[in-house]
């Protein structure tokens, strides 16, 4: 059996997405399969330590120490290229620094866009490195198209580095001239300090609040600001998956899935963009086959198996003496 350790940094799993995705989810998909035994947090017996985002002082000296554990450096952010201070459970990180003193150590590095792959394997060219996507989130399954006339518009998410003043002008738009009622699905709190005018609009955010919001839209908007253009399609997958028509914006992981199912003109920059895709997704037909279509594409991409498969064939490269597999 094969022990596999995976360590995030943010706690408590449930309410950070990337630790949701790259560790609570991932050591249960990986936990169904009986050669693995799989354990959240650093553990310096584990055959193959899963680093993911960041790591502490102490799970950095050992692995360090630890020269016959494999190492891998999940990167879902470009911190080898921030200064950026960040508080966690286990002490203040200076991001560049930890970043770059953890790829030093490891064995392999991977990605959950292959835009940040493709820098990643630029800047470090000695480290492999490999894309592997992540699980579709709040355990979306393909479902039926939402249903038409409820004109209930939801954003979710953290408001900061650009996420909600990207989508502002969507969410405006769709108010005004196709009359949606916008749900924003966040901390009320910083909403309410950075953007007063949208408070009133708010709903606190829970996985539970995320599921019933989506099940009840009729319209889903999503926006990366144009300095994150590695972020991951996970909530535009999410809300996709769950049936909700979604508009995409900034985003190029996004357009890959729109691109290769056929739908490039749902990745919107103008308001009129948006309106010749309203024009499409005001007829149910095409509203429905557009829905379809993309989960389709986006469950070719992001399902169990698919993410399963990535990971075995990442642990096979990396121990490929092991007979376990």
């Amino acid at each position: 059996m094969l022990k596999v350790s995976i360590a995030p940094i943010w706690y408590p799993l449930e309410q950070y997405g990337t630790s949701r995705l790259r560790a609570l989810c991932t050591a249960a998909l990986l936990r169904e399969d009986p050669r693995f035994e799989v354990e959240l947090g650093y553990s310096d017996d584990a055959d193959i330590a899963v680093i993911v985002q960041l790591c502490s002082d102490r799970s950095l000296e050992a692995i360090r120490a630890n020269r016959d554990q494999v190492v891998i450096y999940d990167i879902c952010d470009r911190f080898f290229a921030t200064d950026s201070l960040f508080r966690t459970d286990e002490g203040v990180l200076h991001a560049r620094s930890r970043c770059l003193e953890v790829i030093d150590r490891a064995n392999a590095l991977i990605a959950p866009t292959r835009r940040l792959k493709d820098e990643l394997k630029r800047l470090f060219p000695a480290k492999p490195c490999s894309h592997v996507p992540e699980l579709v989130d709040y355990g979306a399954v393909p479902s039926p198209p939402t249903p038409v006339g409820s004109r209930r518009l939801v954003w979710f998410g953290h408001t900061t580095r650009g996420n909600f003043e990207s989508v502002r002008w969507m969410i405006d738009h769709l108010s005004s001239a196709h009359g949606f009622q916008p749900v924003l699905i966040t901390n009320p709190a910083t909403v309410q300090r950075r953007y007063p005018a949208y408070a009133s609009l708010c709903r606190d955010w829970s996985v539970e609040a995320v599921r019933s919001e989506l099940a009840a839209a009729e319209l889903c908007v999503v926006a990366h600001s144009a300095e994150e253009p590695f972020k991951s399609p996970n909530r535009f997958a999410t809300a996709m998956v769950q049936g909700v028509p979604t508009l995409t914006s900034g985003s190029p992981a996004c357009d890959e899935i729109l691109q290769a199912a056929g739908y490039s003109l749902f990745s919107v920059k103008t308001t009129q963009d948006v309106d010749r895709a309203m024009e499409i997704l005001n007829d149910r037909a095409r509203r429905g086959g557009y829905v379809l279509d993309v989960q389709q594409e986006i469950w070719r991409r992001h399902s169990p198996e698919v993410v399963r498969r990535a990971y075995l064939d990442l642990f096979e490269r990396m121990l490929p003496d092991q007979d376990n597999y």
